[in-house]
């Protein structure tokens, strides 16, 4: 047997991706968080592992009943391996979805907004969907799988023919069909430009002193965004800041660092990194980050059950190194760190290299950050979408409906707590459907439905008890 260090195989990592997967972006076509590494990386495996991986295609090939594509035997063991690893954020890219992948990353910013991966042969939802996309806004959740897509099942389909079914122009519509747990219910959303800008500010319209700063994702220019929000809002008039990453699905490591160094003293640790390829590292607040231009002035952080990956770091160096009080929810808990890395066929692998950790040694992975002050969302705003398929009227019973109840309840329309559709339920869809200029009836139809859900969710925008609980947070210092 040949000695094992002349059967390994070289190949450049020229991609760090800090975000929760990028597998496959469902027609965002949004920016690749990309951070460049000097690092290289070795992959090897004894000569009796090769030979005996060889002798399996040559036995198919030779013995097996019908003819064979030794391409798709070669692509099939890559991805096999790959998957044995039982990693969410690894995956092997075949040459034409690699290419797929680029042209995703480079195309128009039009879809819902979801990120996939294939799970258990089913394409999955892999990451919190971007915020305000029309997947956040049709409740779609990580684990979400998906079986039909315009009531065409996607089984046996890769997941670059799904994701070229599920991409289409803003006003479409595509229908999915969801399997949540043991749930399975359609979906339809309507496709839509999928905002590419990562930052923005204004000033709180109750307290003037107060800036209210939204970052929906960490892309290559968040930071040079970030600082023009901030030098606005301080011209404006903002003596402290309230930060927003709910529903920030994570992005470039070196976006993040340079928003949380401008937070911390010179010196803080922002994050830990430990890997197998390399030594332990630790990157701190410096003012080759931040250009000197700290922000001293009381801040809070939002975050949520969607705030992921980059999100976690920011939430991570404020809460252990900066001392900033954090509101919200425990957050995603993706703690791990990915790389993109090219093949010689045009393939590549993306593959968890790194893990990272807060400043103080915690690794979050699967457990998330828990918020220094926890206010949860009421259940009004966690509810899936209402299944408009169904009637709903007069003796109707099911959980549906008392979603529609609790809705109703919540905008001043006096039902009782209950999965049934009863006249007082009926009465105040007569009522609902009046007053915002709908067709009277004593069905909540599909106008009806989506009316209400709409009202709820500008509901909720105005009665944010999470953003309340930072304004008071901030008034305390």
């Amino acid at each position: 047997m040949k000695d094992n260090n002349t059967n390994k195989k070289t190949v450049s990592l020229t991609k760090y991706i800090i975000t929760s997967v990028v597998i496959a972006i469902l027609a965002i076509g949004g920016t690749v968080f990309v951070y460049e590494s000097k690092g290289r990386v070795q992959t090897a495996s004894t000569q009796d592992d090769l030979d005996n991986i060889a002798d399996l295609a040559t036995l198919i090939q030779q013995g097996y009943i019908k003819d064979v594509d030794s391409k798709k035997l070669y692509e099939g063991a890559m991805k096999g391996m790959v998957a044995a690893i039982d990693d969410p954020y690894s995956t092997y890219f075949t040459a034409e979805e690699a290419k797929g992948f680029e042209e995703d990353i480079n195309g128009n910013f039009e879809g819902i907004g979801a990120v996939m991966t294939m799970t258990n042969e089913l394409p999955t939802v892999a990451e919190p969907p971007i915020k305000d996309s029309p997947a956040e806004k049709a409740k779609l959740q990580t684990g979400d799988a998906i079986l039909k897509v315009d009531d065409k099942s996607v089984e046996g389909k890769s997941l670059s023919d799904v994701v070229k079914l599920v991409r289409g122009e803003k006003g479409t519509d595509v229908k999915l069909e969801i399997k949540r747990g043991t749930e399975t219910f359609p979906v339809t959303i309507t496709r839509d430009v999928i905002p590419i800008e990562s930052v923005t500010g204004k000033i709180d319209e109750k307290n003037k002193d107060v800036g209210y700063i939204t970052i929906s994702s960490f892309s290559s220019s968040t930071s040079e965004e970030f600082d023009k929000v901030v030098t606005q809002l301080r011209k404006e008039g903002a003596k402290s800041f309230v930060l927003d990453v709910r529903g920030n699905p994570g992005g470039m490591l070196d976006q993040v660092e340079k928003i949380s160094s401008r937070f911390l003293k010179d010196g803080q640790t922002i994050v830990k990194f430990e890997s197998k390829l390399e030594d332990d590292e630790e990157h701190k607040a410096s003012k080759k980050l931040d250009g000197g231009d700290k922000i001293t002035e009381p801040t809070v952080l939002l975050v949520d059950e969607n705030s992921a990956s980059a999100s976690e770091i920011l939430a991570g160096a404020f809460i252990d190194s900066a001392n900033i009080e954090v509101v919200g929810t425990k957050t995603f808990g993706k703690g791990t760190v990915q790389t993109v890395i090219p093949m010689n066929d045009g393939a590549e692998i993306k593959l968890t290299i790194k893990k990272w950790l807060t400043p103080s040694g915690k690794w979050i992975n699967k457990k998330g950050v828990e918020p220094t002050i926890k206010v949860d969302k009421p259940s009004y705003i966690q509810h899936k979408l209402i299944d408009t398929t169904l009637t709903y009227k007069l003796g109707a019973v099911n959980e549906n409906v008392k979603i529609i109840n609790e809705y109703l309840k919540v905008l001043g329309y006096d039902v009782d707590d209950s999965d049934t559709y009863n006249d007082k339920t009926e009465q105040a869809v007569k009522s609902f459907q009046e007053k915002n200029k709908l067709e009277v009836t004593d069905t909540a139809d599909e106008k009806t439905v989506r009316e209400l859900e709409k009202q709820i969710v500008d509901y909720w925008k105005n009665h944010d008890v999470q953003y309340e609980k930072a304004i008071e947070t901030l008034k305390k210092d």
